[in-house]
């Protein structure tokens, strides 16, 4: 055993329960990936028992230069920064500042009142379409574990009616992630005034009724500023990137590190990888003039690299502690973890079997699931292909990286799904 990887000790896998000529699997699995212009790079990392097993990285930041992805490389996480940005929210909560069932309201009264949209019955509908004031009051105020758990109900792309279009039409413009956003990342309303429209519709469902992938994190990010007074750079930087060393990550880039960041792609008409979005003209190079900060992941959340992101889910495995420095309590981090909606299941590309916690899917039983793992498993990932989880059950967790936008959502687009059966299928 070294010392040796992200302030980490490195071990062999055999040493650490592995199956060594499994776990050597992923490496090439990788490489084929590579080889075949299926991705143009991609980095993973296996943790067991707070020990480096397995780490491997593979092709070019950009396919056509020459800069190799490394361990040190910067992506874009997009989803993948809610497990921090709920981190934040809880280290404040064992301050006593809030208590998970207060309303969010209270800080930010835009969402005070909220209301429901009213949805017609069979023996009610007309060929006329919903009104916008066709709404019913909520029965009650969106909390904050609401939020965390993403069953406020706000309105989500996929779950908005047309009428509601326009009231969210600023929440959504400019990222990217819904119809044309031209130029992408370049909004013309600032963050807050982004969030603040998402008060204007109405919600979706009653709140704590039904999970919903929508901006709850991006109220959340809100929420913060106002709470604290401080932005998000801030209070990750404070709260959680710098006691774990995680010197790299942040929600920009200096002009010095460009070369360590990823180009982002995404698909073609034809299911080919086409630029969208290099160094030189990325947002997360702008800077300090455009406070484009998203707890949420908007704007491609927070940056980070491989190393940085391997301490974070080792301090998850710790139960909140790395390097004798404990940034949250080991029965909080068992509450963010937990399965908090019951028998429903997450509608995202998970598979079966999965609910939510704070920022984390959950995965709640291995009966009828595609790939092996074990109950209690959590983890996350973002919309450029970024993907972690963590099984306490095993002391494990494993990381991957590329760079594709929507990458996961492409069928033929499994490698990080693969990379986590190619882990578990090492066990001895």
């Amino acid at each position: 055993m070294t010392q040796g990887f992200a302030g980490l000790p490195i071990a062999a896998p055999q040493d650490t329960g592995f199956c060594a000529d499994r776990l050597g699997r992923i490496g090439p699995a990788m490489d084929a990936a590579v080889a075949a212009g299926d991705v143009p790079g991609t980095a993973t990392v296996v943790l067991r028992h707070g020990q480096v097993v397995h780490r491997h990285a593979a092709g070019r930041l950009d396919m056509d230069r020459e800069a190799p992805v490394s361990m040190d490389s910067l992506f874009r996480m997009y989803s993948q920064t809610k497990p921090v940005t709920a981190a934040v929210v809880m280290s404040l909560f064992e301050e006593g500042a809030f208590f998970l069932d207060e309303p969010v309201s209270k800080w930010l009264p835009e969402f005070e009142n909220p209301r429901v949209a009213a949805y017609p019955g069979a023996d009610e509908r007309v060929r006329s379409g919903l009104s916008v004031e066709a709404t019913v009051p909520a029965r009650r105020e969106i909390t904050l574990f609401d939020l965390l758990t993403m069953t406020s109900g706000l309105p989500a792309i996929n779950r908005t009616p047309a009428a509601y279009g326009p009231l969210m039409e600023p929440t959504w413009e400019g990222t990217g992630f819904f119809g044309p956003a031209e130029p992408v990342n370049h909004p013309e309303h600032s963050y807050e005034e982004k969030v603040l429209a998402i008060a204007e519709a109405p919600l979706f469902a009653q709140p704590g009724e039904t999970w919903n992938y929508a901006s709850d994190f991006d109220v959340l990010s809100l929420f913060l500023t106002r709470l604290t007074g401080q932005d998000l750079d801030t209070l990750f930087r404070e709260r959680i990137f710098e006691p774990l060393g995680m010197a790299d990550s942040g929600f920009y880039c200096t002009e010095q590190d460009l070369g360590r960041l990823a180009t982002e792609y995404e698909w073609d008409e034809d299911e080919n990888l086409k630029v969208r979005e290099r160094p030189e003209d990325a947002e997360k190079a702008g800077g300090s003039n455009r406070p484009l900060r998203s707890g949420n992941g908007m704007f491609g959340g927070i940056l980070s690299t491989p190393a940085d992101f391997a301490r974070f889910a080792q301090m998850l495995l710790n139960g909140g502690e790395l390097d004798g420095v404990r940034v949250l309590g080991r029965k909080t981090v068992d509450l963010m973890t937990t399965n908090h909606i019951g028998t429903r299941n997450i509608d995202l590309a998970t598979g079966p079997n999965y609910g939510f916690g704070f920022g984390y899917s959950v995965r709640k039983d291995i009966g009828g699931s595609f790939t092996p793992g074990s109950p209690g498993q959590f983890g996350w990932g973002g919309a450029a292909g970024t993907y972690f989880f963590v099984d306490p059950a095993e002391d494990l967790a494993g990381l991957f990286f590329t760079q594709v936008f929507m990458y996961q959502f492409l069928p033929k687009a499994n490698l990080g799904e693969r990379f986590e059966k190619l882990t578990f299928e090492a066990l001895a």
